[in-house]
Formats: structure tokens, sequence, C-alpha cells
């Protein structure tokens, strides 16, 4: 069920921008890094729900690829799609350690970037650059 704006997003961002220009000054110096934390929590979360499912289905996708397999077939978003991408980047990394990668080990790493950049322009938006 959809509801009216402002929604959920919006809401966090609203909650962030709060945190970070009001609250922060308010509070003692020595609590200002947990609010700021909370801040930068509901601004991730945010970006989270706007993204939807789409980084995840990349990385299940990008995994998939990395590991020579077709991906699992997952319902749109929730935990089967999160569990799915879970257990292909457990096996990538039992993989790696084992060294049966190691001769596409520079293709992976490059493939991998990706991989990291989409997970930073959530979390970190412009970090990459």
């Amino acid at each position: 069920m959809t509801q009216d704006r402002p929604d959920a997003p919006e809401l966090l961002d609203a909650v962030a921008e709060f945190l970070a220009a009001e609250v922060s000054e308010l509070v003692p110096r020595e609590e200002r890094f947990q609010v700021l934390v909370g801040a930068n929590l509901c601004a991730i979360l945010g970006r989270e729900l706007r993204a939807g499912d789409a980084p995840l289905r990349d990385d299940l996708a990008l995994m998939g690829e990395l590991l020579g397999a077709d991906p699992p077939a997952t319902s749109p978003g929730g935990v089967e799609l999160r569990d799915a991408v879970r257990e292909a980047e457990a096996e990538l990394a039992r993989r790696l350690r084992a060294g049966e990668l190691d001769g596409d080990l520079e293709a992976v790493a490059f493939r991998l970037r990706d991989h990291v950049r989409r997970k930073l322009e959530i979390a970190r938006p412009g970090y990459a650059d």
C-alpha cells in the first residue's frame, strides 16, 4: 500500500537533516557523534528504499557471472533475494580463499570494483569519485 507524501524515504531524509542540522547542535559535545551516526543511518536507509531491490539483483547477477553459474530465481525483494546474494558472496569468498579463481584474479577484482562502487553509492554517495 502506498502512502501519501511524504513517503518513507522523504521522511528519513527529513529526520536525517533535522538530526544533523538541529539536534547535533543542541546535544552535549560528547554525544554529537551518536546523533550524527543516527542522521547518517536515516540517510542510508532512505537511499536503500529508493534503490529498491535493483542493487541486490545487480549483485546477484554479478556473483553468478563471477561464479560461472546462472543466478537462482528469486521473487522480487525480500529475504529470499538478500539470502541468495549472501550465499553467492560467501561462495565467491570461499573460492577466492581456496585459490580457485587465481587465474582470473585480475578480472574478478576489476568486476568487484563495480560491486563496491554500487554499495558506496548507497552508503556514501560521491565517495568513489
